[in-house]
């Protein structure tokens, strides 16, 4: 009969039947077998003693004499496996966790010991890449960045035909996740800095980097190349699940670098791979003419009941909305978003509950994987309410509902101090504040909100850029105002250049704002209407009408003068979007061109 791992945690049996067989478990065995006994997650009261005791039980079974090769390089590894996490969770800085000092150098110490038995006994290979890798995240976590690529390199091609998949697959996870992380600045107070484990930031967003950090587009195109490399492989095993993780992970990459000129063909791929297909939304939607039609049912959508498919959807479609949002496809992000929507609303996150998934391979042990968290997910619930106020404060601004848009920002404000991330959004909140003035004709206090918005935003950022957009317009108007251009603040062309053409490198709606900056201050009229039109296809593909309105209003301005019948009709298209925007009707003159009953109001379809 076998020995029985956990003969030795019960008393000894009395009846002699079940005792035969049963030996005493050997001291180096029980101890070295403790840490997987005792294995509670991060967010487990027990977390921080069942490591202490881990460290513990491996300190004790490492003084055990005449241990052989496998128990001791188990230990070792083990021993730089548990410090790791000590140095991940911070535990090392705190002092009344005694135990915990100078973790860095035991762990450091216990990767060489468990790398020379790995190299010295054959049958121990498989310890040799583990060893590896938690050399390479030791390397990256000590600032030492180009030995942590350097050791990354060696050990991608150091691999056999013969090793399993999943190593190789965490091996070029493990350089895709250095190569993203941003590089942290040496600290000189202490050699051993702490950072979170690279294993954590696999799936990190590239926002929580803070100014300290930087990233090169070298690492993006080393990232780049590692992905390639890992799909390349996985292509020629016929590893469907991990081509897909590929493309989710490329385009993660795209999208944080802001690469988006590429998103749109990796995005074409995930999608196909994931079996979606999307028809774009038609704003407004055409009214049927039967009340009884029936409407579109939500079961269209593809919902999935395997977890990797489901996170690999959910962070999909994410990104994909994020991106039509920002080249300004509004058709194709509706239709992704509702999608996503369903999706959550159908307990999609509960498939992955604890934010990891498995990939199943033909041959070896599964590749575990970690995603974003559900909690993390959850938790954006603040944020996902507190940007609706804020477009419930644009709406409300843009459809002149001053009183609304007051009441809205006082909410807005209300909501982000309840839950302490006013600071987040004040640079937001202060660009709201500069649009209702601007709106009302306050140009004193809506200078001054647009600069307050422009010095709290990220610099090169969205709010920033839209404070300095708005800020220029405005001052450009009260500059073309005769009856205050003694006292209106001149505009410097060179700088209001620079402020287009910054809002043109952000693309979508930023973009068309930039053309009509550019054409205010360019003195040809030619290149005006040159840009003018390129700002009214971008709007109209971004089916923006509040803008689209506006730069009619200004190309039929340049046609007054020269073709007036031109210049009527775009009016009185732009009289049309306002009508469709909810504008009320005006009488007009009997016989008066451009005549309309009342019953006009309502988003009617904006003619092509």
């Amino acid at each position: 009969m076998p020995s029985s791992s956990l003969s030795t945690l019960t008393s000894a049996p009395s009846s002699p039947s079940k005792s035969q067989g049963l030996k005493r478990l050997p001291p180096a065995i029980l101890l070295i077998s403790l840490p997987s006994l005792l294995a509670h997650p991060p967010t487990h009261p027990l977390y921080i003693p069942s490591l202490c005791l881990s460290l513990c039980a491996l300190r004790k079974c490492l003084t055990i004499p005449a241990l052989s090769p496998e128990i001791e390089c188990r230990a070792w590894t083990g021993l730089a496996e548990i410090g790791m996490r000590v140095i991940g969770g911070g535990l090392h800085e705190i002092e009344e966790y005694t135990w915990a000092h100078g973790i860095g150098v035991e762990v450091d110490e216990s990767l060489s010991k468990a790398s020379l038995l790995a190299q010295r006994h054959p049958s121990l290979r498989a310890y040799k890449h583990t060893v590896s890798l938690l050399q390479i995240q030791l390397s990256h976590w000590q600032h030492k960045i180009k030995y942590a690529r350097t050791q990354i390199r060696n050990l991608l091609s150091s691999f056999l035909p013969s090793d399993p998949p999943y190593v190789v697959y965490a091996a070029h996870l493990a350089a895709i996740s250095i190569y993203t992380t941003p590089k942290p600045t040496p600290t000189h107070n202490n050699s051993f800095p702490s950072i979170p484990s690279s294993s954590n930031s696999r799936h990190a967003s590239s926002s929580s980097a803070s100014p300290a950090y930087s990233q090169s587009p070298q690492d993006i195109h080393a990232a780049l190349a590692s992905v390639s490399e890992m799909e390349a492989y996985s292509l020629i095993h016929n590893h469907k699940r991990i081509t897909l993780l590929v493309q989710v992970l490329r385009m993660r990459i795209l999208v944080a670098a802001n690469m988006w000129h590429d998103v749109a063909s990796t995005l074409q791929r995930v999608e196909t791979a994931l079996g979606l297909s999307y028809t774009p939304s038609i704003t407004p939607k055409p009214r049927a003419q039967d009340s009884d039609a029936p409407e579109r049912p939500q079961e269209s959508f593809i919902y999935f009941e395997d977890k990797f498919e489901v996170s690999m959807a959910v962070h999909a479609l994410m990104m994909s909305v994020v991106y039509f949002t920002h080249v300004g496809h509004h058709s194709e992000a509706s239709p992704r978003l509702s999608h996503l929507h369903a999706l959550l609303d159908a307990g999609a996150l509960d498939k992955f509950a604890e934010g990891i998934v498995e990939v199943k391979l033909p041959s070896g042990p599964s590749l575990t994987i970690q995603v974003t968290h559900p909690r993390v997910l959850y938790l954006l619930t603040f944020l996902v309410s507190t940007d609706l106020l804020c477009e419930l404060v644009a709406v409300s601004i843009m459809r002149s509902e001053f009183d609304t848009a007051e009441e809205n920002l006082a909410a807005l404000i209300a909501h982000t101090c309840t839950y302490d991330i006013f600071p987040v959004f004040a640079a937001r909140i202060s660009l709201h504040h500069g649009h209702l003035a601007h709106a009302l004709s306050r140009s004193e206090r809506a200078l001054q909100c647009y600069r307050v918005a422009a010095a709290l935003a990220e610099e090169g950022s969205f709010v920033a850029l839209t404070a300095k957009a708005g800020e220029t317009i405005l001052r450009i108007g009260i500059h073309a105002q005769q009856s205050a251009a003694e006292d209106a603040e001149g505009v410097d062309a060179k700088e209001a250049m620079v402020v287009a053409s910054r809002c043109k490198s952000m693309g979508g709606t930023l973009e068309a704002v930039g053309a009509v900056i550019e054409t205010l201050v360019t003195g040809e009229i030619i290149k005006a209407k040159q840009r003018l039109k390129h700002a009214l296809e971008l709007a109209t593909r971004a089916q923006d009408n509040y803008l689209r309105a506006a730069v009619l209003a200004l190309i039929s301005a340049h046609y007054f003068h020269t073709a007036g019948d031109h210049a009527l009709s775009m009016l009185q298209a732009c009289e049309q979007i306002a009508a469709g925007l909810g504008a009320p009707a005006k009488k007009h003159v009997e016989g008066g061109r451009g005549q309309r009953t009342a019953g006009a109001v309502g988003r009617a379809k904006i003619p092509r």
